[in-house]
């Protein structure tokens, strides 16, 4: 009897000491806003984090510990947004965040993130100001932006067209002012002449009106900054022979919003990635994702997935190649991002900016075709543009906090 409680009590002891050295989870948070015109971004950008971390944890996590994500709403609200943050750094103690989608709720997270020296990664915010005046040190911005897409868009859509006069319709917030500003310049560059601007109200219940002040402009482009579900309201009430007659453009148009309204005539846009791209990785990533959300409502991924598991596969290399979860060893592998277009799917390698933080990277021109038998079947790539010929020069002004003045962290 005394043999086996001495036995007991050793078991005990081991299994105890086990669990002291047990390394604790690295707590990862993601921020979306889960409800809104945003929110099925918001689901499609979760999943890409899930994919990365999943594929993390079956080699056994990183630095030997497990990675555990953890979901927050931060609202559409800066304010409200700035709080989650906070609650979630202090609280919470998570280590990173990666996320945002809105541009707005990026730049108000990321503020509180770099108080606290909290690595921000910003995987689908489309507003230029993101690496320009609203950069950080902690800050990484790993999709394109406003500025990217319209360089490129603008040029294909200003390059035969004897009269290049170009109506700006610009959604009434600060990602798309951030946009129209950009676009200016390549506007001047390209050979057009601004000849209007309309604005789309943030919450827009009706575009009929929107629409009629737009056909009241005579314009030869007419080039869009409207995001989320806007686009599909918008677009919905517009006469496809429209599109014919006169070359609208939008920026960027996200696979969720493209995938929910399918009859929804479309101009030409931007993307950073489609499914059915013939790149090198493409197919075994969409089989991947097709086997885990195969069943649900976004059965297909689309660039916004695409970009936050890059984005998280490069957070989670980043720290391991740097051998620590210190923030300022993981911040200078970060600003050393490069990846091959292979790894990035994509036809070109891509890479950081060490100035602005932000991802430089191909991009694509798309249209859509409405009478497409099923949704994922409607995206058609018409032309790639490498990453050197959509950079934004406004990025070389970009001033980052300075290292040594960056609360330093070891999550």
């Amino acid at each position: 009897m005394l043999t086996m409680l001495v036995r007991l009590a050793s078991a005990l002891l081991v299994f105890a000491s086990s669990l002291t050295l047990a390394a604790p989870p690295l707590l990862i948070a993601h921020v979306a806003p889960t409800t809104g015109r945003f929110s099925l971004h918001a689901e499609a950008d979760r999943r890409g984090a899930e994919m990365a971390i999943d594929e993390f944890n079956a080699k056994g996590g990183v630095l030997g510990r497990e990675v555990v994500l953890i979901s927050r709403d931060p609202t559409l609200d800066s304010k409200q947004a700035a709080l989650v943050a906070e609650e979630l750094i202090a609280q919470t103690k998570i280590g990173f965040m990666v996320g945002a989608i809105a541009s707005n709720v990026a730049a108000s997270m990321s503020a509180v993130a770099q108080k606290h020296g909290v690595i921000f990664i910003n995987t689908n915010s489309s507003a230029p100001s993101e690496s320009v005046e609203n950069a950080h040190r902690t800050k990484f911005v790993f999709d394109a932006h406003g500025a990217n897409f319209t360089r490129a868009m603008l040029r294909y859509a200003l390059a035969n067209r004897p009269s290049k006069r170009v109506l700006l319709l610009i959604e009434d917030n600060g990602a798309g002012r951030s946009n129209a500003a950009a676009m200016r310049p390549y506007i001047v560059e390209y050979g057009g002449t601004v000849v209007g601007e309309v604005f789309s109200p943030e919450n827009l219940s009706d575009p009929a009106g929107v629409l009629k002040q737009v056909a009241a402009i005579r314009a030869d482009v007419v080039a869009v900054v409207v995001s989320g579900d806007n686009q599909i309201k918008l677009f919905a009430q517009i006469d496809p022979a429209v599109f014919e007659r006169q070359q609208w453009i939008v920026g960027e148009v996200d696979w969720e919003e493209l995938y929910p309204a399918p009859g929804t005539p479309r101009p030409l846009f931007g993307t950073t990635w489609a499914w059915n791209l013939d790149t090198p990785g493409t197919r075994e990533f969409v089989e991947r994702y097709r086997k885990r959300y195969g069943h649900t409502k976004l059965d297909w991924p689309g660039d916004v997935t695409h970009a936050d598991y890059l984005a998280t596969q490069a957070l989670l290399d980043a720290i391991v190649r740097a051998g620590t979860t210190d923030t300022h060893a993981v911040i200078r592998q970060l600003e050393k991002y490069r990846a091959t277009a292979h790894e990035r799917m994509q036809n070109a390698p891509a890479w950081m900016d060490p100035n602005s933080h932000h991802v430089q990277q191909s991009i694509y021109i798309a249209r859509w075709n409405p009478r497409a038998s099923s949704p994922e079947r409607g995206i058609e790539i018409v032309g790639h543009v490498p990453p050197d010929a959509v950079r934004y020069e406004a990025e070389k002004t970009t001033r980052l906090e300075p290292l040594s003045d960056t609360p330093r962290l070891t999550p």
